[in-house]
Order: C-alpha cells, then sequence, then structure tokens
C-alpha cells in the first residue's frame, strides 16, 4: 500500500470507530437454556441502541425481539414473574417499559402497561468494570448498577 491511501483507508474506519456490540446471557439450571441480551449501537455518536432480547430453548425453540432506542447506559432487571400468567415468564425492565420472555414458547413481547407485579428480582443485566454481563440479585441486597 502506498504512503498517500493509508490517511484515506483510517478516515474511513473512523465512523466505525467507538461502536458497540456485546452480549450477555442468563442462563438457567438446565442445559441449553437461556435469556441472552445483545447490545448493539450502530454509531459511536448515538445515545441510544438496539437490545436483542433472544429466548432459547434447544433444540426446541429459540425466538426474540429488538428492543429500540435503549438509553446507552440503561441497566435491564431481570424478574421471575409471578405465577399468575398461563405459562412461566420472565420480565425484563430496560426503562419505562416491560417486556415478557417466555422460555416456554421463545417468544418476546412488550407489556402495553407496567404490571403493578414485576416478581422476584433475579438480577440485573449491566455493564461493570467495562463489560456487560449479568448480576445475580443476591438474597436480600440490592444489585449495584
Amino acid at each position: 500500500m502506498n504512503l498517500p491511501t493509508r490517511p484515506l483507508l483510517l478516515l474511513a474506519l473512523l465512523p466505525l470507530a467507538g461502536c458497540l456490540q456485546d452480549s450477555a446471557s442468563y442462563a438457567f439450571p438446565e442445559k441449553d437454556h437461556a435469556i441472552t441480551l445483545v447490545r448493539n449501537q450502530t454509531w459511536f455518536w448515538q445515545d441510544t441502541l438496539e437490545v436483542e432480547v433472544m429466548a432459547i430453548r434447544l433444540p426446541e425453540c429459540s425466538g426474540g425481539l429488538t428492543i429500540k432506542n435503549v438509553p446507552l447506559a440503561t441497566s435491564v432487571g431481570f424478574y421471575e414473574a409471578p405465577d399468575e400468567y398461563p405459562e412461566p415468564l420472565f420480565l425484563l425492565k430496560p426503562d419505562q417499559r416491560v417486556f415478557a420472555v417466555s422460555t416456554q414458547s421463545c417468544r418476546v413481547q412488550e407489556f402495553k402497561e407496567i404490571p403493578a407485579n414485576l416478581g422476584v428480582k433475579l438480577g440485573t443485566f449491566l455493564v461493570r468494570d467495562d463489560v456487560f454481563k449479568f448480576v445475580p440479585a443476591d438474597a436480600g441486597k440490592p444489585v449495584k448498577e
């Protein structure tokens, strides 16, 4: 590569610098059973990102939904929903929205209204030490977000 084209190559790569893509999972005790969140920020100047939520129960099913316009610094609360629902559900609360996740049917959908009772908090998906991860709730202790 000759010298004059190097600066052009570096300028072409500059818009990609600072983009974000990472993931974290909550793995169930059962083998091949998980809920995974993948965070995507397309451009470094954006202050929001997309979070792809995947419900996985292999080999039976996998499915998901993309949550758009999530503020960059948002942590996502993760709850085991109360038994009042027709199938076992887990709830994700990224901001002022709540999403139901079923690993039985491998579906993810948004609640129109936030449920009064989110259930038992299992932990939080958050960035800690520059790494996106799932941090389990300690019995009786709050998760530092």
